[in-house]
């Protein structure tokens, strides 16, 4: 059993709107508002980084979920599946 590798993907989007964006939009609300909408869909850029063990585990957790989520322990090993 083997240390558990994820990845953390960072995205910026710029937007162009006559109107200040509400802090409680959506992702899927904002680029709807930029296919169909009042919005102007600019330049993305994504980072990314790898993510290993604990590491791993304290990004999820960050993110309010739970590292079993990718078959992983408290300390980031990799959980094996019953069969």
């Amino acid at each position: 059993m083997g240390k558990k590798k994820i990845y953390k993907t960072k995205i910026t989007l710029v937007v162009l709107s006559e109107e200040e964006i509400p802090e409680t939009s959506t992702l899927g609300s904002i680029l709807d508002e930029c296919d169909d909408g009042h919005y102007i869909m600019g330049k993305v850029d994504a980072v990314t980084k790898e993510k290993i063990g604990k590491d791993a585990v304290n990004e999820i957790t960050e993110c309010g979920s739970d590292p079993e989520f990718f078959m992983m322990d408290t300390q980031g090993n990799e959980i094996e599946e019953e069969i």
